[in-house]
């Protein structure tokens, strides 16, 4: 079983191996490595490599490369080039509690620790598995994954923003990494990629993706922040979209074997109930 506080305690023991010239870049990974956070991509990770037999020691490691590269989405998402956000999960934004350039350059430090860790699975899997791995790591990261997505939200004016674009841009933006999470285990345990059952994950990540989307939007639209024009919820309409997420969710194939998944339809019932 997976668990959060493990996971937690070895991401920032893994960290604090390293050294690096400068105390103070070092004080604000180590303020991004213990932000609260659901840990959601490493409890994904975990459960795909319960599935397809992966090694925990690689699933473990799998899974801190997969929550580094979350984080420095993170920090530098928040940047007021971004989306200009001062707090976070209650907490002062990483920029907000030091200065721009320290949180542009921690945001570049988590992505290449993150692909250090990625590149130790190296010796623990067999080439071939190891390659294919990386292909869809980085994939998920660059201009087909986080990073493109990001760039097509910023590039498209809210007044042209249709459902068909917001959601091209959150399947690249958030659900890549999802994808990710669940895929890369598979490949890692020697799974080949035309495998029925990775088209099966790959299939269950987009309706988690869309899912936890919607869920997000819900707790935006909660907290006032709700703007219909960048919004699922406003271009789709409150009720569809949920019944929508819903059905693709519980609909995917895997979707017991994932408590994440469980736990987010527990949810968007609640909300169905709401409307």
């Amino acid at each position: 079983m997976f668990s959060k506080d493990r996971f937690n305690q070895d991401l920032i023991q893994s960290f604090l191996l390293r050294q690096g010239p400068s105390s103070r870049l070092r004080d604000a990974i180590l303020y991004a490595l213990e932000s609260p956070g659901k840990r959601l991509r490493p409890r994904l990770a975990h459960e795909s490599g319960v599935r397809f037999g992966l090694k925990p020691s690689s699933t473990s490691r799998f899974g801190r490369s997969i929550e580094l590269v979350h984080l420095f989405s993170l920090v530098h998402d928040d940047l007021p080039a971004l989306d200009d956000d001062d707090f976070r999960r209650g907490q002062p934004t990483l920029h907000r509690k030091f200065d721009e350039g320290i949180a542009l350059l921690a945001g570049d430090e988590l992505l290449q620790f993150a692909h250090e860790t990625f590149h130790e699975l190296s010796d623990a899997v067999e080439r071939e598995s190891f390659t294919a791995a990386l292909r869809v790591f980085h994939q998920a990261i660059g201009r087909d994954g986080m990073i493109g997505g990001q760039a097509l939200e910023l590039e498209t004016p809210p007044g042209e923003m249709t459902l068909e674009m917001l959601t091209r841009i959150q399947t690249l933006k958030t659900g890549a990494l999802f994808r990710a999470a669940v895929v890369i285990p598979a490949l890692l345990s020697g799974t080949p990629p035309s495998d029925p059952r990775v088209a099966g994950v790959e299939t269950f990540a987009s309706a988690f993706g869309f899912a936890f989307q919607i869920a997000d939007d819900l707790q935006d639209e909660e907290q006032d922040r709700h703007e219909s024009t960048k919004n699922i919820l406003g271009l789709m309409g409150r009720q569809a979209a949920i019944e929508l997420a819903l059905d693709r969710l519980t609909g995917a194939p895997g979707f017991e074997a994932f408590s994440p998944a469980k736990e987010l339809a527990i949810l968007l019932e609640s909300e169905k109930r709401r409307t």
